[in-house]
């Protein structure tokens, strides 16, 4: 699995990069702290601030990035990520232009596309497909319902007085 991570150490990072990842979007782990990542595309980074740990899904020895370091996750990259230190960090998506277009959120567990509808959980930052959140609704209880990465709300109806009809008021007799 280590083919498909390269770690360029922060004295070998070329200034060219570092000028371009400053272009590049920022991220920040405040929230995130340990989650199962799977690279559908290949991304390249420039981590700013922190340290992580990568454990790859395939067994290999884990990997350790930190401040300073060039990173690129190739395609078909799967890892469990542990913030060891609050990590800032630039980063792009290269997409393949012959490759079909990767979702944007996949199940953790089944890796199925689940953008459409997912349960977020929040204490280990998980996304779950429908099919595998069915399977052990106990496991994923208190997950947070999703539909295309926003949390879904069934909206009540307003309770409407349509077809009930109104207390008679009363007639009032007046005397002649």
């Amino acid at each position: 699995m280590n083919e498909l991570i390269t770690v360029v150490p922060s004295n070998e990072v070329t200034a060219d990069y570092k000028k371009e990842a400053l272009t590049w979007p920022k991220w920040d782990s405040k929230t995130r702290k340990n989650f199962p990542y799977s690279y559908n595309s290949e991304e390249r980074v420039l981590i700013l601030e922190g340290s992580a740990d990568l454990t790859p899904t395939d067994g290999s020895p884990v990997i350790t990035i930190q401040k300073g370091e060039q990173v690129t996750f190739h395609t078909g990259f799967k890892c469990k990520w542990k913030i060891t230190k609050r990590m800032k960090k630039h980063y792009t998506v290269i997409e393949n232009e012959d490759a079909a277009v990767p979702p944007a959120i996949a199940c953790d567990v089944c890796d199925v596309d689940c953008v459409a509808e997912s349960y977020f959980m929040i204490e280990t930052e998980e996304d779950i497909c429908p099919k595998c959140f069915q399977k052990d609704k106990d496991r994923y209880a208190g997950g947070e319902h999703q539909k295309e990465g926003v949390k879904f709300v069934v909206k009540k109806k307003a309770a409407t007085t349509k077809g009930l009809s109104e207390k008679p008021k009363k007639k009032m007799k007046i005397k002649k």
